[in-house]
């Protein structure tokens, strides 16, 4: 009877016990902050008022142990850009403007923000409660910085002959580097295998230039611009299978190559910010006499010494991708506009975060084009306003503008200038 009481009594304090916790848990979910931010009137008030409420949002996100990159250029113009980033170990969301006031020099605001993962802490003595941070752990690779968003394109193929045992290779090696990129995690990507990019080189013509199936317009960049906004990607990548043939040495000893070449284009320029080449050799390596279906690159490919090389050139594209990206600048597309209200397409699972302030640009209508006219060279951008982030989903973001004036449409730029 005696052990039937202690288990009863085991039970019940085992479950207060589990009580306590989901109480404690729920009260860390999402904790109110309040904080103000003051900006001196040095020109426009305007101006002022949005300098302060970034202040304010710093100060928000500063109490729950934030760490703060803030970018801002100054003419003698006043503000021409001012880019907040902030990563913190909880996010901050639905931040609401309680109160704005100015004195004859300064502009204030103050705002309340609800930042996820911050626990309730009261100080008995003081009456006064403190927001303490959780711990939370981070993606491997992926941090606080913006993830950039990349479709891979097929592969071009210079002499069909090399590969007639590894049918669909071009298709097959952009989707193994897509699902690799995946799992690295650094970048989002997009598959376009389905797709062609033209080649730009001296030495090469492209297959589609040789068949006359692209009009004189369609250069590389233009269609790097049309892939990237119908995929709704920042940057296109495309490659090149330069060599897959087999050679004999001397000695009798057969030799397959490996020479890959791989195209950074930026998606709204269209201009190629990286390029690179890899020439590997194996030596007996020959042609797979062993019958190779889809999908071709498989365990017994890999099995191979030519397989496990073709493994190893794929894990070294994926960094120099991964850090290609992550030197370029980061922009996102406008979707939709509703008077100061702007979607654009990057959300959190590119690592926008609420309250981050981001530079717009609005863009020509048409392309500017080479001094021949055959050659769109991009589009004309014209810094517009400041954009502060106020909800974050995941593809997606909406942010309101600084400006009662702008106006941006879709296909404007916003982005993040470090």
């Amino acid at each position: 009877m005696l052990t039937g009481v202690k288990f009863v009594k085991s039970y019940v304090m085992w479950f207060a016990g589990l009580f306590l916790v989901g109480l404690l848990l729920g009260a860390a979910q999402v904790q109110a902050v309040e904080a103000e931010g003051t900006s001196p009137i040095n020109g426009p008030v305007g101006v002022a008022k949005r300098l302060a409420l970034q202040d304010a949002i710093r100060q928000a996100l500063l109490q729950t142990n934030a760490r703060v990159s803030t970018t801002t250029v100054v003419s003698s113009h006043g503000v021409v850009s001012d880019n907040v980033r902030f990563t913190a170990r909880g996010n901050v969301t639905n931040v609401v403007i309680l109160d704005e006031w100015t004195d004859e020099t300064n502009y204030y605001v103050r705002i309340r923000a609800e930042v996820p993962g911050a626990v309730a802490v009261t100080n008995r003595a003081a009456g006064v409660r403190k927001t303490r941070p959780q711990t939370s752990r981070i993606s491997p690779g992926v941090g606080g910085q913006y993830r950039r968003n990349m479709a891979i394109t097929q592969f071009h193929v210079l002499d069909r002959a090399q590969i007639t045992d590894l049918p669909n290779i071009e298709v097959a090696l952009a989707r193994e580097l897509k699902r690799r990129l995946d799992a690295d995690g650094r970048v989002r990507t997009a598959d376009a295998s389905q797709y062609l990019l033209p080649l730009n080189d001296d030495d090469v013509i492209s297959q589609g230039r040789i068949l006359g199936a692209l009009p004189a317009a369609q250069e590389v960049g233009q269609l790097a611009t049309e892939f990237a906004e119908s995929l709704g990607v920042q940057f296109v990548v495309s490659g090149v299978i330069r060599d897959m043939g087999v050679t004999k040495h001397l000695l009798g000893a057969r030799v397959r190559h490996l020479e890959l070449d791989i195209i950074v284009h930026d998606g709204i320029t269209g201009a190629e910010v990286a390029r690179h080449r890899l020439n590997e050799s194996v030596v007996d390596a020959g042609l797979f006499d062993f019958p190779v279906t889809t999908p071709v690159l498989n365990d017994k490919f890999y099995a191979s010494s030519f397989g496990q090389r073709v493994h190893r050139v794929l894990d070294k594209l994926v960094g120099m991708l991964v850090n290609d990206l992550n030197a370029q600048l980061f922009t996102a597309r406008v979707i939709r506009a509703e008077g100061k209200q702007v979607f654009f397409d990057a959300g959190g699972a590119a690592n926008v975060k609420v309250g981050d302030v981001l530079n717009t640009l609005q863009l020509s209508q048409s392309a500017v084009n080479d001094l021949p006219g055959q050659r769109a060279l991009g589009f004309s951008e014209s810094p517009t306003s400041i954009l502060v982030v106020t909800r974050v989903q995941r593809l997606f973001s909406v942010g309101e503008l600084d400006s009662e004036t702008v106006r941006l449409s879709p296909g404007d730029v916003i982005r993040f200038e470090p």
